[in-house]
């Protein structure tokens, strides 16, 4: 049996046509369970979501999620985007993608950025102790997220474990496929 090359089959190309592209693409069936709907993505950018600890998730790289996307968690005044050592145990967490979605100017987690490495901050040096200041007080999100792709997530690429510190603990219902 001979299968259709379906780029020489004119019925498939007149209904490309007709939606408007000439591209080929790959699709990913909408689950909300899994996915972030439009309003939610709006509103964790503009005021935050208050969220309860088992929707939330960690990836490979520490960087902490909802969904399928990257987040970032305020506790008492500190911004947290990964899971560091200094990650308060709570039961529910305020969780955005915005600096607005924050209430005041929290300062970000300088644990975050030494389990990320991020921008090679090290506070382990203490000759970079200038430049590691300078990370601190001048982190934005918008600058983190520049580095670190928010939204989407690629499902191939990245794995959720819970916020648990440890790996050996099952995942909660939801948060495995979040990505």
């Amino acid at each position: 049996m001979e299968l259709i090359d379906f780029l020489e089959f004119e019925p498939f190309n007149q209904m490309r046509e007709r939606m408007g592209t000439d591209q080929l693409g790959q699709f990913e069936l909408f689950d909300p369970d899994r996915h972030l709907t439009g309003d939610e993505r709006s509103v964790l950018a503009r005021q935050g979501m208050a969220l309860p600890r088992p929707v939330l998730g960690r990836l490979l790289d520490h960087c902490l999620c909802y969904k399928n996307s990257r987040v970032a968690i305020a506790v008492d005044d500190v911004l947290h985007v990964a899971r560091c050592d200094q990650f308060p145990e709570r039961d529910q967490y305020r969780v955005g993608t915005n600096a607005r979605a924050f209430e005041g100017q929290p300062l970000v987690c300088p644990a975050c950025l030494q389990i990320l490495n991020y921008k090679g901050y090290d506070e382990h040096k203490a000759r970079k102790e200038h430049y590691n200041r300078q990370v601190v007080e001048r982190f934005t999100l918008d600058s983190f997220w520049s580095g670190y792709v928010l939204y989407p997530l690629n499902r191939d690429r990245e794995k959720v474990k819970l916020l648990d510190r440890s790996d050996d603990v099952g995942e909660p219902q939801g948060v495995a496929d979040a990505v």
